[in-house]
């Protein structure tokens, strides 16, 4: 293994341990059940205990922007800096600014106590689940392995988790939901960015879904003929 893939390894493990660790400590504090205030404590509870890992998992992530631009790896430099930035400003710009906003998470369902709703809590397990697969995806290529798995997740897990993780960055940013105050245009505007960017980043995914698990396919396919 050479410098370039020690390095490159060595990152996606260390950011996915980083997402790990940011969802175990979700799913340890968070609540679905509950009276309105119960489940609005309970993400304020969240927030301050992934604050920091998070902040710091996803901060790192302006490393994929540097690595692209240099040709450390193959990735569209204007599409991963659009997903950063964007997960940047959702992160630093809303959640961590205006702590307010992820205290109205938008209800969509309700069964009895149980809510289906889009807050911080669906927010987090969309990112952490999505950069979990991804990173642990980079590292096992790195080695020269590529589990069919772990291939099927990257280019599937997507199709649910990147319209769930987009829906609930939306849901954070101030609206009529949940509350509104200057800010309001500002997070407007980061929307009508939303628009071209989201169907870029997705229909692309999808082209090289279409692409990598049909060579995955036909591979798998040669070493059964193989054996």
């Amino acid at each position: 293994m050479g410098v370039k893939s020690a390095y490159l390894f060595l990152y996606n493990t260390a950011l996915c341990a980083a997402w790990a660790y940011v969802l175990v400590l979700t799913t340890r504090h968070s609540k679905t059940k509950g009276s309105n205030q119960e489940r609005w404590d309970s993400i304020d509870t969240v927030w301050q205990a992934v604050e920091v890992p998070l902040k710091v998992a996803q901060t790192a992530a302006v490393m994929e922007v540097v690595h692209s631009a240099v040709g450390l790896v193959r990735s569209p430099v204007l599409i991963t800096a659009t997903q950063v930035a964007s997960r940047l400003f959702v992160l630093w710009g809303v959640v961590d600014l205006v702590p307010e906003a992820h205290r109205r998470p938008l209800v969509l369902a309700q069964w009895g106590q149980t809510y289906l709703e889009l807050s911080l809590l669906s927010l987090l397990v969309a990112w952490c689940c999505s950069e979990i697969i991804r990173y642990s995806f980079f590292a096992f290529k790195e080695l020269g392995m590529q589990p069919y798995v772990l291939l099927w997740l990257r280019y599937t897990a997507f199709i649910v988790l990147y319209p769930l993780g987009v829906s609930s960055e939306l849901a954070e940013m101030p609206n009529k939901f949940n509350f509104a105050f200057d800010y309001y245009w500002a997070c407007w505007l980061v929307v009508l960015l939303y628009l071209p960017g989201f169907p870029q980043l997705y229909f692309y995914m999808l082209a090289q879904r279409r692409k990598v698990l049909r060579v995955g396919r036909i591979s798998s396919s040669a070493k059964l003929k193989a054996q």
